[in-house]
């Protein structure tokens, strides 16, 4: 069965976080689908410092197969809301 790395990557950091084996792509973009929202679940604190994530699932070979973006930023409205 193919193995599959899911990453995070931000600015500052690369986490190659968890290794998966599945038989097919539908499978596949679903446990990331899982694991990012899984991921934002326990730490909801962390996006709001680090602002944009980009979640990938690579090959074996270190081929980018699928890619997520998360992003979080305070809207204009927001401004001086603390």
């Amino acid at each position: 069965m193919p193995t599959y790395h899911l990453n995070i990557r931000t600015e500052s950091h690369i986490a190659d976080t968890l290794t998966i084996e599945r038989d097919d792509h539908d499978a596949l973009r679903i446990e990331m689908a899982k694991f990012v929202g899984q991921t934002l679940q326990d730490h909801a604190g962390q996006i709001w410092l680090d602002q944009d994530w980009q979640i990938d699932v690579s090959d074996a070979s270190g081929l980018i197969l699928y890619v997520l973006h998360v992003s979080a930023f305070r809207a204009a409205a927001a401004s001086g809301i603390t």
